[in-house]
């Protein structure tokens, strides 16, 4: 025993002194470091794990390493500031200061501050010129009050038409909401398009009573007026309505869900010849069913005859081919068609899109020939009519990774005729829930399709392993991490789960793209319509979808792009966009699919990268470390309205535009463009400038160098000293380039 209890202690000692050991080793080799900045300057470095705020931060580094400090002074429009001192541990090591980058050793201690001072701007800095994008509205544009306003929240499914008649754009949104407004910018007078509910604040399910079609679908399918006012029916609003103007007749389509996780929905019509009594009055006339589905999860179900007698059977679980949800409406002038489908269709997941000739006579499903007499039949009967799924235009086919209860693979579909290119494109809703929803479109010749996406895919013919590589992404959620004005561990504010786009062509043939998404706030940050706050640490995500507009347009082959930035009125006259304004930094978004099947939540939230567009080159920062970096053939390139470079071996071709920038709450440029492989881009150049995170560009360059060539731009960089401009940093960095290709 005695022995037992000596190794017992032996062998505890040892592992205490092992224990120890590795705590020491954990120590000694990550040590902290304390960035302080003060009065118009922040600090960066390129480590993560950053905490705390702008000001004053902490990150963990490794003992004896090299840490990169990138030094940002504020420079704006009105104000200009250098860097006063830099100390390390105490020490001024302001003249060891180059180019607004000090590297520093990471030791036990290392704590690193920053003053600033106010400076002159050099004349020949012409980075941070403002452009005219101003309007008189425009600060309320840019407001935190336009963000958070009850009228630009809660609006899903967004479904915008302009009414001649009074001059508005009405947006019809799910649970019975319809907002107005004169610009696509300020949206009033929050309201109901049914008379129930009548509070359009509570969102709660709307009476079937108010129209024959619905009662009657729903008494068919086992529900009374009583039950659909109980709780377990709370998703029984009118959901993703579309409006369509066909002669005098304004049709408004919408859909009924019985059950969300199956396919028992159905989509029915009223229509009115005065869109804005039909609104303020709640008064339209009841057009009908137009297609119903009938799958269910199985269960029991309340049946009740004429007599309104009530009966309990049980039904087993199935579900139709189709889903009858989310209507698009489309009316070229001449026929009317219908694209519908997707969330959930048979087995559960997919939701499968289909297509459907409408009668422009009645709004109803056309009875004799038409697309639908080529469909697959469905197995829900109303007056005795078989009813028709319709032809499939779009198949996400399945994915495993999800759970039956994952939702929604492909929906939100919108259907759009652009005569000037000559193709009918639909756009449609790719992704999870709430969480990567985003934009994909493909085009047809022919309004029956094939529907196929810029590598000529048919979205109608599924392959393992292609569903989130198929199609053209429009957009989806993203960030513009590095326009924050050098924050450190978080930005002002980005979107997520961008989806249900509805199209959008004005009376004087502009278009734009409306869709909703969810808004990222700064930890911290109050929401006008919540009480809630984001944690301290971490981003926030706003619950209530918003709804957005960004201008459309189309590039030189027939794709669309959408702005990189939400629509917020013409600036008061236009702004021509010259080659020389696209010299310098942008902050640069690239929209890919991923062809991953398993991946079922991929493409969540694409984040920005920063590029440097110059005379000769093209530099890719997330590259910098390797031979891609840096593009000789992918100087800019001017061809009438659009520009091209090359970036990673792949050549893009981007409009720019004069903007106001919702994040910094400025003029900008920015551009969007599509890649030779099909890959959407948004750019925002910076013209808000923090050269600390931009200097490695010039580093990475001035390592190209040799020998004579070397020793000059040394002596360049010398003369730079610590405070240089942005445009004296892209100067040199294109003189070095020039001189490298030679």
């Amino acid at each position: 025993m005695k022995k037992f209890l000596l190794f017992f202690t032996i062998t505890l000692a040892l592992c205490g002194v092992v224990f120890g050991m590795y705590m020491e080793y954990i120590h000694i080799s990550e040590y902290p470091i304390f960035i302080e900045s003060y009065d118009h300057g922040t600090l960066s470095v390129d480590l993560p794990g950053a905490q705390g705020d702008d000001g004053k931060y902490k990150v963990m580094g490794k003992k004896d390493s090299q840490v990169l400090i990138n030094i940002n002074p504020e420079r704006n429009d009105s104000e200009y500031y250098n860097l006063k001192m830099l100390t390390v541990n105490g020490e001024d090591v302001t003249d060891q200061v180059r180019m607004l980058q000090y590297t520093a050793t990471v030791t036990q201690k290392l704590t690193v501050v920053a003053t600033f001072e106010k400076g002159e701007r050099p004349e020949e800095d012409v980075a941070v010129k403002k452009l005219s994008v101003t309007s008189p509205d425009i600060e309320k544009y840019a407001s935190n009050a336009y963000l958070g306003s009850y009228s630009a929240y809660n609006i899903k499914d967004p479904s915008i038409i302009y009414d001649s008649d009074s001059g508005y754009f009405y947006c019809f949104g799910s649970n019975n909401v319809v907002i107005k407004s004169k610009d696509l910018v300020n949206w009033i007078d929050r309201t109901t398009y049914f008379k129930h509910p009548e509070n359009a604040v509570s969102n709660t399910i709307m009476s079937f009573s108010q129209f024959d079609s619905v009662s009657s679908w729903a008494n068919e399918h086992g529900y009374s007026g009583d039950e659909l006012n109980s709780d377990k029916n709370q998703n029984r609003s009118p959901s993703a309505p579309e409006v369509v103007k066909v002669g005098k007749t304004y049709y408004l389509y919408y859909s009924i869900v019985k059950e969300q996780d199956a396919n028992e929905s159905a989509i029915f019509c009223v229509k009115t010849d005065n869109l804005k009594s039909a609104v303020d009055n709640k008064e339209w006339t009841d057009v009908g069913l137009v297609v119903s589905t009938c799958g269910t999860n199985g269960g029991t179900r309340t049946l009740i005859d004429a007599d309104g007698n009530k009966s309990t059977v049980n039904i087993p679980a199935e579900y139709d081919k189709a889903n009858a949800t989310h209507p698009s409406v489309m009316y070229d002038g001449s026929k009317m068609y219908m694209a519908y489908g997707g969330y959930y269709g048979s087995g559960k997941l997919g939701g499968e899109i289909y297509l459907l000739e409408l009668s422009t006579s009645t709004g109803l499903m056309k009875s004799l020939g038409g697309i639908n007499g080529e469909g697959e039949s469905v197995s829900t009967m109303h007056d005795g009519k078989m009813y028709k799924s319709g032809k499939l235009i779009a198949d996400p086919g399945r994915v495993p990774a999800l759970e039956e209860t994952d939702g929604s693979l492909v929906s939100g579909a919108d259907l759009v005729y652009n005569k000037d290119e000559g193709y009918y494109y639909l756009f449609v809703t790719y992704g999870y829930g709430d969480t990567n929803y985003n934009v994909v479109v493909s085009r047809s010749k022919k309004v029956e399709g094939p529907y196929t996406d810029f590598s000529g895919q048919d979205m109608a013919s599924y392959s393992k392993g292609s569903m989130y590589g198929k199609g053209y992404m429009l957009m989806g959620g993203y960030n513009f991490v590095n326009s924050s004005k050098g924050k450190v561990s978080y930005t002002d504010v980005g979107r997520a789960s961008i989806g249900a786009p509805s199209i959008i062509k004005t009376e004087n043939g502009n278009w734009y793209i409306a869709s909703q998404s969810q808004i990222y706030f700064k930890a911290g940050t109050e929401i006008t319509t919540s009480s809630k706050k984001a944690e301290e640490s971490s981003l926030m995500l706003a619950s209530e979808p918003a709804l957005e507009v960004r201008a459309l347009n189309w590039n030189d082959e027939g794709w669309p792009m959408a702005s990189p930035e939400v629509y917020a009125g013409k600036s008061k006259k236009d702004t021509k966009i010259k080659l020389d304004d696209l010299y310098g930094n942008w902050d640069v978004i690239l929209f890919r699919n991923s062809g991953d099947e398993d991946d079922a939540k991929a493409v969540a939230r694409a984040e920005s990268q920063i590029v440097s567009l110059l005379e000769y080159a093209t530099i890719s920062q997330n590259d910098i470390s390797n031979s891609n970096a840096i593009n000789f053939s992918g100087a800019i390139k001017k061809d009438g309205a659009a520009f091209t470079f090359t970036l990673d071996s792949v050549t893009y071709t981007v409009y720019p535009d004069a903007v106001w920038d919702w994040e910094l709450k400025e003029g900008s440029i920015v551009f969007t463009g599509i890649g030779s492989d099909g890959t959407a881009i948004w750019g925002k150049k910076k013209l808000s400038t923090t050269l600390g995170l931009y200097t490695s560009a010039f580093y990475y360059v001035y390592g190209k160098c040799e020998g004579t060539l070397a020793e000059t731009y040394k002596l360049r960089t010398d003369e730079l000293s610590i405070n240089p401009s942005q445009a004296q940093i892209d100067i040199c960095v294109n003189d070095m380039l020039a001189d490298l290709k030679k």
